[in-house]
């Protein structure tokens, strides 16, 4: 079953080497260099470096967290892969490029393909919820701004300004832990059923069925790849013009079709230590990851006018126009 064996494999890396694997240094570069390039129209709190620090190390948190016991385990650690068959279709189901909307009906086609999503992996699930809830985060921010500078009372106001401190916090602690998420998705093992060697699937270019997953990720990364590489591999801001489920879609697209290259690279040793074949992949992969977490914030950012706040629900684009935000609806029944 895949958990025992990604619980196997963990344990065996972490008696064979040091610690140091993708889920530090990788995640901590991702995060570290997205934050770095976060542009000023972002909030300023965001922009700090006491903010910085408490990113880069929250996108830990997701693998920090593993072996808590059950059923935390299980429902958890599928959220961190998609098994993407050589098809394109997730475990001979639906295509990656075609999801269906929630993960109710992912279930369903899943079930009917002879699998499941504990099983499958719902990464690209877990990318887009993480975003909507940032937006959402964004969203209520944008509605304590306000609200601490034109609230009707003192007291008003006062809860606004603690309401917005609070946000900023769980902003923080949001992004943070779902940019481990985003992280994942760069890495081409995360998104395949080749996820640690290539199995027991037709394998006419024999690849190596060598358990790959923790070797490649951990030591080599560890070793090889620099801050100044992977800042200098990374893409300019370029809105996507599309819905986040789309944008998901296309970046784990794009780190499936990585697959093969490393597969091969690996048979031709470009992964040995200093090979500068391997070198240039993992930084062409993190600069992926780190490229795609800024401009997703950025996206969520720029989207979050339109998020709601309160119930009855009122867009946050209303309450900055108007210079009004509903205190009774957001706040609830007193």
């Amino acid at each position: 079953m895949r958990l025992a064996l990604f619980a196997a494999s963990a344990l065996a890396l972490a008696v064979a080497t040091p610690a140091s694997a993708w889920e530090e240094t990788g995640h901590r570069m991702v995060a570290r260099l997205a934050v770095e390039a976060f542009p000023e129209e972002l909030p300023a709190f965001l922009r700090t470096k006491e903010a910085a620090w408490s990113l880069t190390e929250l996108s830990r948190e997701a693998d920090r967290s593993k072996g808590a016991g059950q059923p935390h385990d299980a429902d958890l650690d599928p959220a961190h892969f998609v098994d993407v068959d050589d098809a394109g279709k997730v475990l001979n189901g639906p295509a990656l490029a075609a999801l269906p909307r929630d993960r109710e009906d992912y279930e369903k086609a899943l079930q009917a393909a002879g699998t499941n999503s504990w099983d499958a992996g719902w990464l690209p699930y877990t990318i887009v919820e993480g975003w909507q809830q940032l937006a959402k985060d964004f969203a209520y921010w944008r509605a304590a701004r306000v609200g601490e500078k034109t609230g009707k009372t003192r007291a008003e106001r006062r809860w606004f300004a603690q309401d917005r401190k609070l946000r900023e916090a769980l902003i923080i602690r949001d992004l943070g832990y779902w940019s481990h998420f985003v992280g994942d998705g760069s890495q081409p093992l995360h998104v395949t059923m080749h996820y640690n060697g290539w199995g027991d699937h037709p394998n006419p270019n024999n690849y190596t069925k060598d358990r790959i997953h923790g070797p490649f990720e951990g030591a080599f990364v560890a070793a090889n790849a620099t801050d100044a590489a992977v800042r200098a591999a990374m893409k300019p801001y370029s809105p996507c013009g599309c819905t986040v489920q789309v944008s998901t879609a296309r970046f784990l697209g794009e780190a499936s079709g990585r697959l093969v290259p490393l597969y091969e690279l690996w048979g031709q040793g470009g992964f040995t230590n200093g090979d500068p074949r391997g070198t240039a992949f993992v930084v062409e992969r993190l600069a992926s990851g780190a490229t795609q977490l800024r401009d997703m914030v950025v996206d969520a950012w720029r989207a979050s006018p339109d998020f709601t706040v309160g119930y009855p629900p009122t867009a946050a684009r209303v309450v900055e126009e108007t210079g009004k935000a509903p205190f009774e609806t957001i706040y609830g029944r007193q």
